[in-house]
């Protein structure tokens, strides 16, 4: 099946929310993030996958992941891939990311992201609603790249 990648625009907005809330995920603050956010569309213009990333000053946190059973692996680096240009052409530094999932702990270590302690997160990040949430999830693992 063919997929496209594009940044997201205020169009897109409900068909985004719509998809991310169908799989539990929080839209959240997504109408001032709309541009901070990659979709990958099936041929027919369904979203199949999206990404966003929260800017704070040079910091960025990867937030609202949500795939469809569709997709395979290379799928989901490519959506990675994108995002990180995107947040690089936005000026943001260092992508941060909360998960709690060991498979992709080890996924995201092979694209560059690497394990920290939650005390080197940023101040600047801690601010975030969404971070302190994630924080939250048992065993909740941090994860940085920068550019």
């Amino acid at each position: 099946m063919f997929y496209q990648l594009k940044i997201a625009e205020e169009k897109d907005f409900n068909r985004l929310t719509s998809f991310v809330e169908k799989a539990g995920v929080s839209s959240e603050g997504f109408e001032s993030l709309i541009d901070y956010f990659v979709i990958m569309e099936s041929g027919e213009h369904e979203v199949v996958a999206c990404i966003g990333v929260e800017p704070m000053e040079e910091y960025g946190l990867l937030r609202s992941l949500v795939v469809s059973d569709k997709l395979k692996q290379a799928h989901i680096l490519t959506l990675f891939q994108s995002i990180q240009a995107l947040a690089e052409q936005k000026g943001i530094k260092h992508l941060f990311l909360v998960t709690n999932k060991d498979a992709s702990v080890q996924f995201l270590s092979l694209m560059g992201f690497d394990e920290i302690e939650q005390t080197s997160i940023p101040n600047q990040l801690l601010s975030i609603d969404h971070l302190k949430g994630s924080l939250e999830q048992a065993n909740a693992k941090i994860m940085v790249k920068s550019s």
